[in-house]
């Protein structure tokens, strides 16, 4: 098991893995397969992502993306799980030495969400992801209630994306944080997680937090959505304003790197400095490299 991590190391809280054999098991559990998966798989290819998917095993995939973690300086890595109830991942989970954990992937709605969470918790997931947006739904829905319930009973944290998506599936009518609200109230003790800070919905994202205290963000991705915005924002500007409302406490590091492409060693890299131009001392720069990942996902 690996050991624990200390300050000066950091934790990649919102990574991607994505294999052919993963994605060929999820296509066999499906009732229908969505149009133009399987043709995409036989291409090497995943949704819109640039890159080829790899064809590997589980343990050969699991030596493989411990040699990038090692290469960009990466101490542990917590894995988004794109697919529910996927043996292929627990199996690279079980050859990463504990180093690399994973947030399971569920619909709330579903009548047996309770019991699939109780599964995958027992697996070994450290929490759970959440796309509204993607899955056209409301967490503030009824439907959410009993699995919520279970979630606030277990702690474990929920990693929510919110805002724009590549997904082609996406409904923005469902991308606002906003509809967060009245569950993180009633849900005290379940760790919210926004990812990508909003992905364009920043502005809704800081006022949340500011009501809710069990709301975080990562900070993942390309953060692409800050071109968009108006007034433009800098990287810069979204840290201090986060900084502002959260606290280093409530920030979480994250790149959002797949496996179809090398780890995102540059955003690291922009984030880091980033927050060191802030001023940050040394103990709130681990808070958000390493600290929050490490007391929200139990590492």
């Amino acid at each position: 098991m690996t050991q624990t991590t200390r300050p000066g190391d950091a934790i990649d809280a919102h990574v991607h893995v994505v294999t052919v054999g993963l994605l060929e098991e999820h296509l066999t559990s499906l009732a229908e397969e969505p149009p133009g998966y399987r043709a995409a798989l036989a291409r090497r290819q995943y949704g819109r992502k640039v890159g080829v998917l790899p064809d590997t095993d589980p343990a050969t995939t699991a030596s493989a993306y411990l040699e990038r973690l090692d290469a960009a300086g990466i101490a542990r890595a917590v894995v988004m799980s794109l697919t529910p109830d996927n043996a292929w991942l627990r199996e690279f989970l079980g050859h990463t030495g504990g180093r690399v954990v994973a947030s399971a992937h569920l619909d709330p709605r579903d009548p047996g969400a309770v019991e699939l969470l109780d599964r995958e918790v027992a697996a070994g997931m450290r929490g759970v992801k959440l796309l509204p947006v993607n899955q056209a739904y409301r967490l503030s829905d009824p439907a959410c209630r009993p699995f919520l319930k279970r979630l606030n009973e277990l702690g474990l944290p929920a990693t929510v994306h919110y805002g724009v998506s590549v997904a082609p599936t996406a409904d923005l009518r469902f991308a606002d944080p906003i509809d967060l609200s009245p569950v993180a109230r009633d849900f005290p003790d379940i760790p919210f997680v926004i990812a990508h800070f909003g992905a364009g919905w920043f502005e809704q994202v800081l006022r949340l937090a500011y009501q809710c205290p069990n709301v975080h963000v990562d900070t993942s991705g390309t953060n692409n959505w800050i071109d968009v915005c108006v007034p433009r924002l800098t990287l810069a500007e979204v840290f201090e304003c986060s900084l502002v409302a959260l606290g280093p406490e409530r920030i979480v590091f994250g790149t959002d790197s797949t496996t179809t492409a090398p780890y995102r060693a540059w955003i690291a890299f922009m984030q880091r400095r980033t927050l060191e131009g802030l001023g940050l001392g040394a103990h709130e720069l681990d808070l958000v490299l390493r600290g929050n990942a490490a007391r929200l996902f139990g590492l």
